[in-house]
């Protein structure tokens, strides 16, 4: 009677041990939740967010078209995704989810694929478009992109509407390495983004890639890969009710 007092009363204090644990266990979770979140609605307010603007994860909707009459220009969504170099020199695979500023999850299984064909050297060229231009939301400051490169030295290039219409065209560089090279170009402040345009609806917005043909590379066709659009943008001067807009 004794063992079975001394076993009853061992299973009310195990199982009072269970349910307070996981009380705290719960309220340590939630308060971690609200932190996270909290880091985010700051990062919003007071600093620079880095937001995606496309994942390439519905890569088969973007278009391309090449200015050389000869060979085939086209894109094409391949399995994959950025894996650079570690310390020991082997590739790294990269994160199949990643996580953004704003919580969002981005699924990384997909990459775009574009051919094209060089055959005036320093003239031809090869557009890249998205399915419809991409708003870039509050104060745009610069644009990052994965870029698997087969060492030529054909320039990579971003072109960007503002609220007025008007194209500017920013040069992200040489693809003159092998291998996945993450990308980027400052926007410059001479590109109009005012917070009044905002307001109406009227943002800076994405409009392609186009790589330039470079006057010393050998001509012929011309393989790139893309993944990761992303901006990072300035949200600091944007602290208002989103819900409510001047657009009606």
């Amino acid at each position: 009677m004794k063992r079975m007092a001394k076993m009853a009363s061992l299973s009310v204090i195990l199982g009072f041990l269970i349910l307070l644990f996981g009380i705290e266990g719960a309220h340590l979770n939630a308060q971690q939740n609200e932190t996270a979140n909290q880091s985010q609605q700051e990062k919003r307010r007071e600093g620079l967010v880095v937001e995606w603007l496309d994942n390439m994860q519905n890569s088969e909707d973007w278009r391309a078209i090449g200015t050389s009459s000869a060979g085939i220009t086209a894109t094409r969504k391949i399995s994959g995704r950025p894996r650079v170099l570690n310390a020991d020199g082997q590739l790294e695979e990269g994160e199949a989810e990643v996580v953004d500023d704003n919580g969002i999850t981005h699924r990384n299984d997909y990459v775009l694929g574009i051919r094209t064909f060089f055959f005036d050297r320093g003239f031809d060229r090869v557009e890249v478009f998205p399915p419809n231009e991409i708003s870039i939301r509050g104060t745009g400051r610069e644009i990052k992109v994965w870029v698997l490169g087969r060492k030529t030295r054909h320039t990579l290039n971003v072109k960007l509407r503002d609220h007025t219409g008007r194209l500017h065209k920013l040069n992200m560089g040489r693809l003159d390495f092998w291998g996945w090279r993450e990308m980027s170009v400052v926007i410059p402040p001479y590109i109009p983004q005012p917070a009044k345009a905002a307001a109406l609806g009227m943002h800076l917005r994405f409009v392609s890639f186009f790589v330039q043909s470079d006057q010393f590379e050998s001509g012929g066709v011309f393989y790139f890969y893309l993944s990761q659009l992303r901006v990072v943008t300035d949200f600091s001067e944007f602290t208002g009710d989103e819900s409510i807009r001047d657009i009606w």
